[in-house]
C-alpha cells in the first residue's frame, strides 16, 4: 500500500533542567505596522529549510513595543484542531495579559490596543520566542476592568486576543529580536 502521508519524526526529551512554563517578556506591535519582505507578500520568512521565522518586516520606523508585565499574569495557548473532512489544522490562540492600574495613560493604552489587529512577540521563561498574529488574525476580544475589592487585588485590566493560524505557533531565531524590539 502506497503511503502518501510523511513519517513521524522521533523527538528526543531535553536533558538537564527543568522547562519553566510562562511568559517572562512580551512586545506588541500592530499589524499595520508590519512590513513586507521583499520578494514576497507576507510579513515574515523562515530561515532556509526551516520552520523557524529569521526575518520580521517592520514599516519604516516601527517596532514591537514592549509591554510592562505584572509577574506571572500572562497566559499564551494554542489549540490546534484538524478538520477530518479536508485533513488541515487550524491553530485558535489565546493570549491574556493584566495591564495594572485604571488611569488614562492604561486606558489609552487599551484603546490603542482595540483598533486594529496585532501581531504578539513573546520571550518564554524557557528562553524560546513565539510569535502570533503575523498573518493579520490576532485581536483584542475580552477587556475586563477591576478595582478589585480589597488590598492586594488587582488593579487594572484584564485583556484577552484571540487568533487563528494555519499552523502551531511559530518560533522566532533569537537573533532577530534586537533588531525588531523597542527594548531588549
Amino acid at each position: 500500500m502506497a503511503n502518501l502521508c510523511a513519517s513521524v519524526q522521533a523527538y528526543t526529551k531535553q536533558c538537564g533542567r527543568g522547562i519553566s512554563g510562562g511568559v517572562g517578556k512580551m512586545w506588541i506591535v500592530s499589524y499595520n505596522d508590519l512590513g513586507v519582505i521583499s520578494g514576497s507578500t507576507e510579513a515574515y520568512a523562515f530561515a532556509s529549510g526551516s520552520t523557524v521565522i529569521s526575518n520580521i518586516a517592520l514599516a519604516s520606523g516601527k517596532t514591537f513595543s514592549s509591554v510592562g508585565l505584572l509577574k506571572e499574569s500572562v497566559t499564551f495557548k494554542g489549540s490546534a484542531k484538524r478538520d477530518s473532512a479536508t485533513g488541515s489544522f487550524e491553530n485558535q490562540t489565546e493570549t491574556t495579559i493584566s495591564i495594572s492600574n485604571i488611569s488614562e495613560t492604561a486606558k489609552a493604552y487599551v484603546d490603542s490596543l482595540m483598533q486594529a489587529p496585532v501581531a504578539i512577540l513573546m520571550k518564554l521563561r524557557s528562553g524560546v520566542y513565539v510569535v502570533t498574529g503575523l498573518n493579520g488574525l490576532t485581536e483584542l476580544t475580552d477587556t475586563e476592568e477591576s478595582s478589585g475589592t480589597k488590598n492586594g487585588d488587582m488593579n487594572g485590566y484584564i485583556l484577552k486576543f484571540t487568533g487563528v493560524q494555519d499552523s502551531l505557533t511559530s518560533t522566532v531565531d533569537p537573533t532577530l529580536i534586537a533588531s525588531i524590539v523597542d527594548k531588549v
